[in-house]
């Protein structure tokens, strides 16, 4: 803008030297006025038709076209197209695409394509003015000539302009077309024109160039977002997913109740930086999974892999002890090898029916009290090995482990996996998040409080839980009960997964209305 400041300074006073009239003064006010607006608009398209609209409305022409620079700088595209007598208004913010084809930068031959006008002002970068095309015997006329063939319009007048940089790069051509007097009458354009457009055009350019960097930057947050969600999801076969879909769902509540006009929700409204922040929230919900083990995160039954395998082991060589002290007892007693006493016979079914019950009980679920007793019963055992030593059927740690009440967690894995939100709200605190998502660390780290204050990590109760953590709750839950890529479990069927939502909102744990507003509206079904 400075330059832009300049140039209406120096116009400024040559009019006041020369005692002349000034329409510049407001010409600088508007610009001043386009500015702020270019400056504040995020929006790429609605930038794009302010361009072309402030354009026009400081020339007062009938029509105007805005190119935009394919990517690969071999065509401009067609992206605005204004025309007040044709009463055509296509491309930007209009949901109307532009019929016209791109405009090719080069011919067959790579050679700059000079016959058409916006593309000679490109590959020149400079401005033509065009006071009557018709009268205009160059090559440069022919292209609005075809055009009126096509289209019965005639181009009398035209400006046309590049939009460069910061960098100085042409990244789109601006072509006004007919400008008008104050009767309605087609004018050439005012020579004066040439320098403000030009001037609007570059702050235009750098105001698209910065917003086109904003975006660029959101796009890569995004992507570093979903890719370290996905790395950190696929640590475990069994959660793969989890934090997208639970993301998903969580947007999707956020939706609904923008969508409530009675009710509990009726005054509530997410705007679209607060919806991207639910979402984003719902996506890293679950990050500080990174620091719990592996043994632990993918742990599905009491005790796992190498770890029940020596259980299994042990109780193999408990039977064969008891089968080859059985053989003793015979070869005392007499008996061929083929008879089999009482006692080995009882030894053998109570063996066997302690085993099974370990097998059964290495499965999560719930141990009520009898199968506990029954459970330190075996525990306290004892075999004697080949050495002569005595030991228990269980180890101190497989005895724990086995004795979890329900699921498959040990009061210390269970601290270890609930730590994970502590890990969460760690991580992300460290990260550094634009304004518009600074509260994705507190959303993230809350989702397992619970409203009646015996959720983790804060036992925040009630309202001191922000709505997006109660929404996430919900779909957290809903997730981890219908999901079907858990090979250790099978999926819970819809209509047992809401009752599960109900119960938890019954007993205070879940927010009442999201539970309600989830389940009426079926957000499982929602396409959008």
């Amino acid at each position: 803008m400075i330059w832009l400041r300049a140039f209406f300074y120096k116009i400024l006073m040559s009019d006041k030297k020369n005692n002349m009239p000034s329409k510049y003064l407001s010409w600088s006010k508007k610009l001043n006025q386009i500015g702020i607006a270019l400056s504040s608009e995020k929006n790429i398209l609605k930038l794009l038709e302010m361009i072309l609209g402030e354009s026009r409305d400081l020339t007062n022409c009938d029509a105007g076209t805005f190119y935009r620079i394919h990517k690969k700088k071999k065509k401009l595209l067609f992206t605005v197209m204004h025309n007040d007598t044709m009463k055509e208004y296509s491309g930007g913010t209009s949901g109307e695409t532009p019929t016209l084809p791109p405009l090719e930068l080069y011919d067959d031959k790579g050679n700059p394509n000079l016959s058409a006008v916006a593309s000679y002002v490109y590959h020149k970068d400079m401005v033509i003015n065009m006071p009557d095309v018709y009268l205009d015997k160059t090559p440069l006329s022919e292209g609005s000539k075809f055009y009126e063939k096509i289209s019965g319009y005639r181009t009398n007048s035209m400006l046309v302009v590049p939009m460069k940089n910061h960098n100085n790069e042409v990244i789109g051509v601006l072509q006004l077309i007919n400008a008008k007097n104050d009767k309605d009458e087609i004018i050439p354009f005012d020579e004066e024109f040439n320098d403000i457009i030009q001037s609007l055009g570059s702050q235009a350019a750098v105001a698209l160039d910065t917003v086109e960097l904003i975006d660029d930057i959101e796009n890569l947050l995004d992507s570093l977002i979903r890719y370290t969600v996905k790395a950190i999801d696929e640590r475990s076969p069994h959660t793969a997913g989890h934090s997208s879909r639970v993301a998903k769902f969580t947007k999707k509540i956020a939706e609904l109740i923008n969508e409530q006009t009675e009710g509990p929700f009726k005054d509530v409204n997410f705007n679209d930086d607060e919806l991207k922040e639910v979402w984003v929230s719902g996506l890293m919900h679950d990050v500080g999974k990174i620091g719990v083990p592996e043994a632990v995160l993918e742990k599905h039954n009491r005790l796992d892999g190498a770890n029940f395998q020596v259980v299994l082991d042990r109780f193999n060589t408990i039977r064969e002890n008891f089968i080859f002290n059985g053989k003793i007892r015979n070869i005392k007693n007499n008996k061929s090898e083929e008879y089999v006493d009482q006692q080995l016979t009882d030894e053998l079914e109570e063996w066997q029916l302690e085993f099974d019950f370990i097998n059964w009980l290495n499965k999560p679920g719930f141990l009520p009290d009898e199968k506990k007793e029954f459970l330190d019963s075996i525990a306290n055992k004892q075999y004697i090995d080949s050495s002569g030593k005595s030991y228990k059927y269980l180890t101190k740690d497989e005895h724990l482990a086995l004795s979890v009440r329900k699921g498959n967690l040990t009061d210390s894995e269970r601290k270890e996996i609930q730590g994970h939100i502590l890990g969460t709200k760690k991580l992300l605190s460290k990260l550094p998040f634009p304004e518009k998502l600074k509260n994705v660390p507190f959303y993230a780290s809350s989702h397992h409080e619970w409203m009646n204050g015996k959720g983790y990590p804060n036992g925040l109760k009630g309202d001191e839980i922000p709505l997006p953590a109660r929404i996430m709750c919900v779909a957290d839950v809903w997730d981890a009960v219908t999901a079907q890529d858990r090979p250790y479990k099978p999926p819970t069927p819809i209509d047992k997964a809401c009752e599960i939502l109900r119960s938890g909102a019954k007993f205070g744990e879940f927010d009442k209305d999201v539970v309600d507003l989830f389940l009426s509206n079926k957000v499982w079904e929602r396409k959008k």
